[in-house]
Parts: structure tokens; sequence; C-alpha cells
């Protein structure tokens, strides 16, 4: 026995499309639990740290700027 999990997709026909990286499980007796979530969840690729790198340049590293905040800074 072998387990696998992946996220799927039931469509209008009630058909479970399973991933073709699991092509070898294709044709075989399964045995089936599904989980169905409340509200259907897009997914986007995440942030992640230094994804930015090449795409901005800092111009000049000062904090003079930061003067106009002096009476809102503790």
């Amino acid at each position: 026995m072998q387990t696998i999990e992946f996220e799927t997709v039931i469509d209008s026909k009630g058909a479970i499309h399973v991933p073709e990286e699991f092509r070898h499980a294709y044709g075989k007796h399964a045995r089936l639990i599904v989980v169905l979530q409340a509200q259907e969840v897009t997914r986007k690729k995440g942030r992640q740290p230094g994804s930015a790198k090449g795409i901005f340049q800092v111009l000049s590293e000062d904090d003079e700027h930061l003067n106009d905040f002096q009476e809102y800074m503790p």
C-alpha cells in the first residue's frame, strides 16, 4: 500500500483529476478520503525574503528624511 497526497478539483461531472506526476497510480484500485474545503482557496506564490533582489535599487542611504518625523518618534 502506498499513500499519496495532493490537492485537486472535482469537476462538474464528478471526476477527480489525479496529477500526472502520479501516473503510476492510473488504473489502479484506490481508497479515497475526500476533505472538502469550506471555501475555494486561490493559491498565490508566497513572498520570499530577497525576492526583489535586482529589482529595486537604493539611490541614496541617508537619514535626513527621518528628521521630518522627529515629533512622532519616542
